[in-house]
Formats: structure tokens, C-alpha cells, sequence
């Protein structure tokens, strides 16, 4: 079976290995973007419980903007889809909150290289992480599966800042891509390191931009 690479805010679980790694990921990276120019996929957001439609669509604006803004591609289409509730058995052990992983893997049979799906919720989410079996995060995609999903649980400015968790998670679910190279501070692309302030990420820098400028 095909390993699954995990992509999460709360650390980098990959590193290269060797210069040839690092050679393939930049390949697989150039590849997506160049089948998103030919066809950009339509985006669902997925409110999930009671993470409202109006919610979901009061980040398109900014999500759309820095999406157009590295991309150059003016007509991607985001769709809201409507609210569904999330079944009991995503839950995990102990009912407490929502395993990533498994919402993720939930939606992935909706999902391809032209139906991409973000799935929303208020609340916490969590995967096997750092040595814990239920380390709580803000959002998660899994490769090579086209969706990914995002809590604002953790985030310390919800209203504001949503927007570029999304994108952080699309496009590593995308664009196969990985956190910043450079480490920028204020690049959405970096990995928060498990913290939840997002104030000062503003866009992707130039460095991650770059790559989507083909």
C-alpha cells in the first residue's frame, strides 16, 4: 500500500533524505501546477456540524485573492457545499474530539485532481503525532488523496485568519507542496510549530510563490 505523507501546522513529519528526494518532490510540485493551469479544479468548501454556509463563504474573498495572486489564474471556481453532520465513528476513542485522519479518508472518495474538498468545523481535531496517539491540530491533508481538513478550535483569531489556514492546507493538498523553505514568519506556507497565531502570516512569500509562476 502506498504510503501516506501527513502535512500538518503542528510540525514537519518529512525531511529530504537525500538530493534526489528533494529533486522528486520539486517534479511532483511543478507537475501539479502545470495540471492546474490546464485545469484548475474546483474547490469545495465542506461546512461540517455546525460550521455554517454563510461561514464558509465569508473566506472565499481572501482565499480566492492569494490564490489568483501566485497562481495567475483568475476563474477558480470555490463552491460551498451544504452543511453536513459529521457521523460519531470519526470521533476518537474517547469521543472527545474529531480524528483528522478520519475525516480526511471520509471524504476522499468526492475528491480527485478536478474536485478538490476542505472540510470545515469548529471543532478540535486531532492525528497521532510527536509520540501522542491524539495530538491536536489545525488542519491536515494526506497524500496523494485531493482533500484536506481545518479546525478553527485551536486558532486564536478565528474571523481573520481562517482563510489562510485553508489555503496553507490546499495547497499542500494541491500542489503537493511542502511548508517554507526559508522559514518565513510571515509566509502562510510555514510550519506554525504548533502554535495557533496566525497575525503575521500574510500571504505565501516570494520563495513558495515562485514555484507557481511557471
Amino acid at each position: 500500500m502506498k504510503k501516506l505523507i501527513y502535512f500538518l501546522f503542528a510540525a514537519t513529519l518529512f525531511s529530504c533524505h537525500s538530493q534526489n528526494k528533494e529533486q522528486e518532490a520539486t517534479v511532483k510540485e511543478v507537475d501539479s501546477f502545470m495540471n492546474f493551469k490546464c485545469c484548475p479544479p474546483t474547490i469545495y468548501l465542506q461546512p461540517c456540524n455546525n460550521f455554517t454556509q454563510a461561514e464558509a463563504r465569508a473566506i472565499i474573498p481572501n482565499m480566492r485573492k492569494e490564490l489568483v495572486r501566485f497562481t495567475y489564474i483568475d476563474d477558480l471556481e470555490i463552491v460551498v457545499k451544504p452543511n453536513i453532520k459529521l457521523p460519531d465513528s470519526l470521533l476518537n476513542t474517547n469521543k472527545t474530539r474529531y480524528r483528522a485522519d478520519k475525516i480526511v479518508k471520509y471524504f476522499s472518495k468526492e475528491a480527485n485532481d478536478h474536485n478538490v474538498i476542505i472540510a470545515l468545523l469548529h471543532q478540535d481535531v486531532s492525528t497521532s503525532l510527536h509520540g501522542k496517539a491524539d495530538w491536536g491540530v489545525l488542519g491536515l491533508s494526506l497524500q496523494p488523496l485531493q482533500d484536506c481538513v481545518v479546525s478553527d478550535y485551536r486558532l486564536k483569531n478565528k474571523k481573520r485568519d481562517l482563510w489562510k489556514v485553508v489555503v496553507h492546507e490546499f495547497v499542500h493538498t494541491y500542489f503537493i507542496a511542502k511548508h517554507c523553505a526559508q522559514d518565513d514568519p510571515k509566509c502562510i506556507m510555514q510550519d506554525a510549530k504548533g502554535h495557533a497565531d496566525f497575525s503575521n502570516k500574510t500571504a505565501l512569500c516570494d520563495s513558495c510563490s515562485r514555484k507557481y509562476r511557471i
